[in-house]
């Protein structure tokens, strides 16, 4: 293992493990700021990125259940508070979901009852 110690805004932060480089969580901030500030983006917290992947994601009807996992939430519960304001569905798309939920019914009875008659015959 090799440990560098960290000086000033250029440092270098790398821990050699299992002849694989890792680079802190501080050297990979610097270089994001740098990388914001050189696109002309508002420079935020690298953080910020989890907030609006997870964000996105749910507001583009990913299952909140896969975000939760991803963001490594113990439980849905915590991402259901934080995030539940980013779940955007009005009543046409409730409306929508409920009569597909009503058509998948269907078609199983359907199934069920001509596999009924099939095997009586």
């Amino acid at each position: 293992m090799i440990f560098t110690k960290a000086i000033g805004v250029n440092r270098v932060s790398r821990v050699r493990i299992f002849n694989k480089q890792f680079y802190s969580h501080d050297i990979i901030g610097i270089n994001f700021k740098k990388i914001l500030q050189k696109s002309g983006v508002e420079v935020r917290k690298l953080y910020n990125l989890r907030h609006t992947f997870a964000s996105q994601m749910i507001s583009k009807g990913a299952d909140i259940v896969w975000v939760s996992k991803m963001l490594g939430h113990k439980d849905v519960s915590i991402t259901l508070k934080i995030y539940t304001k980013f779940i955007q569905e009005d009543d046409d798309m409730r409306f929508k979901k409920i009569e597909n939920m009503g058509t998948i019914l269907s078609t199983i009875e359907d199934i069920s009852f001509k596999s009924t008659i099939n095997r009586e015959l």
